[in-house]
C-alpha cells in the first residue's frame, strides 16, 4: 500500500467522526469528565493543604492537582460511550468460515491475490468496520493522554523522582495505551486502503446457472404393440 494506514486512518476518523459520534453523548461526556476532573482537584488539593503529603512547595502541588484532575478526567471519558448506533447491515450475509478467513486476509498488510466472487464481501466488510473503528479511536485517545498528565504531576512535584517504579509507570503505561491506539488508528487506514483498492477492481458478474437437466427418460416414447 502506498499510503501510510495510519495518516489514512486519521485523516477517515476526522472525516467521518461528526457521522459516527453521538453530539449528545459527547456533551454528556464532557460534562461528566469535567465534573470528576473538579472533584478530584478539590480532594487533592484540600488534602495537601491539610497533611502536605508531597512534600513539595505550593505551586508544584497545586500544577500537581490540575494535572492529576485532568487525568482522572480523560480516564472517565475512556469509560463514556460516544459512538452513537452503528447500522446494521440491511440482510444476513451467508459466508462460510473459509472464505470468511479468506476475506480476512484481504486486511493484512500484504494481502493476497483477491478472488472476483469476493469484491463485494470485502468492500462490505470494509465499510462495516469504519463505525466501530471511529468509536474505539475515540475513546481509546484520552487513555495516553490521562498517562501523561499522570507523568507531569509526579515529575513537578517531585513524587516521580522518590523511585525508578514511580518514575517509569506512567511514561510505560503511556506507550502501551497509545500503542492500542495506534493500531485502532491503523487498522482503520487498512480497511479504508483495501476498499479502494478492491473497489478499483472490475465488479464480479456471477456465472448464469447451469440449464436444468432433462429428467424425462431419453431413447424413443412409442409404446410397443401389445402381443
Amino acid at each position: 500500500m502506498s499510503e501510510g494506514a495510519f495518516g489514512t486512518g486519521w485523516r477517515v476518523y476526522r472525516a467521518h467522526r461528526r457521522e459516527f459520534l453521538d453530539p449528545v453523548r459527547l456533551r454528556r461526556r464532557t460534562i461528566v469528565g469535567a465534573a470528576v476532573a473538579f472533584v478530584a482537584g478539590a480532594v487533592l488539593v484540600v488534602t495537601d493543604l491539610l497533611t502536605p503529603w508531597t512534600g513539595s512547595t505550593l505551586a508544584a502541588s497545586l500544577v500537581m492537582a490540575v494535572a492529576w484532575a485532568g487525568a482522572v478526567g480523560c480516564f472517565s471519558a475512556a469509560f463514556t460511550r460516544s459512538a452513537g448506533r452503528v447500522p446494521v447491515p440491511s440482510g444476513p450475509r451467508l459466508v462460510g468460515w473459509r472464505r470468511s478467513e479468506r476475506i480476512g486476509r484481504q486486511f493484512a498488510a500484504r494481502p493476497p491475490e483477491l478472488l472476483p466472487e469476493d469484491r463485494d464481501e470485502v468492500i462490505a466488510r470494509a465499510t462495516e468496520t469504519i463505525g466501530p473503528a471511529i468509536g474505539s479511536i475515540d475513546r481509546l485517545r484520552w487513555v495516553p493522554l490521562g498517562w501523561l498528565a499522570v507523568w507531569i504531576g509526579a515529575l513537578v512535584s517531585g513524587l516521580a523522582w522518590q523511585s525508578v517504579i514511580a518514575l517509569l509507570l506512567a511514561p510505560a503505561s503511556m506507550l502501551l495505551q497509545g500503542g492500542t491506539w495506534f493500531t485502532a488508528v491503523v487498522w482503520l487506514g487498512r480497511a479504508e486502503l483495501t476498499r479502494r483498492r478492491v473497489e478499483a477492481t472490475p465488479p464480479y458478474t456471477p456465472p448464469p446457472p447451469n440449464a436444468a437437466r432433462n429428467t424425462e427418460p431419453r431413447g424413443s416414447k412409442l409404446a410397443l404393440p401389445d402381443a
